[in-house]
């Protein structure tokens, strides 16, 4: 009798014990991006992974900056000087600042955070135009979640000084994310200046 019993109470709590593990929710998992800057990001993701980047998200601080220069001078159609010419500034306190805010504005600043430039920016695949007081198109060479490398190539003609220049330049620059971003707008300091190349300087480096 006592055997039976034994048994009886066994298989009772064996059978109570599946119904309780019967009942356990195992917790869901939504595998997603949790990082606020990324393109894809989802709030309700519980597991990170696949972050997408864009160059939304934060401000970049620009690290270096390298320009190739192809000059050919002409006076009177006749060829005087053709050279390139590269340079590199990597100095943080001659490197701007900028940011692509969600609304489609541009805003660039100086080291010391004053407003240089504003505008606005499209992006189309890896090609972004920024609009200010002049419009410069470029391509998106890599961005991740903390770079971006970006390049901009730009064929500009004038005279000067009886002589006319027709400058082919690549520009390439090499920024870090900074994911708080900037919010300083003082005094605009660059609005008027329509050309990306210093000529006064790039006709010094000729004349050398």
């Amino acid at each position: 009798m006592k055997k039976m019993f034994y048994i009886l109470l066994t298989t009772s709590i064996i059978f109570s014990s599946c119904q309780d593990d019967d009942d356990i929710t195992a917790p869901t998992v939504l595998s997603g991006c949790n990082d606020p800057i990324a393109t894809n990001y989802n709030s309700s993701s519980t597991n990170n992974s696949g972050c997408v980047y864009g160059i939304v998200g934060g401000a970049w601080i620009t690290n270096n900056e390298e320009v190739i220069m192809h000059a050919v001078v002409s006076m009177g159609g006749i060829v005087v000087m053709d050279t390139t010419i590269t340079e590199t500034q990597n100095n943080p306190d001659s490197l701007s600042r900028f940011k692509f805010w969600n609304n489609g504005d541009f805003d660039e600043w100086d080291s010391n955070n004053n407003l240089l430039d504003s505008g606005t920016w499209v992006q189309s695949g890896t090609t972004v135009t920024v609009t200010t007081d002049t419009v410069v198109v470029g391509e998106i060479i890599s961005v991740t979640q903390t770079s971006l490398v970006h390049q901009v190539i730009r064929n500009e003609t004038f005279t000067e000084g009886g002589a006319d220049y027709d400058v082919n330049s690549t520009f390439t620059g090499s920024h870090t994310r900074d994911p708080n971003g900037f919010t300083t707008n003082n005094t605009n300091l660059r609005k008027g200046n329509t050309s990306w190349i210093n000529k006064r300087k790039l006709m010094t480096i000729i004349k050398r």
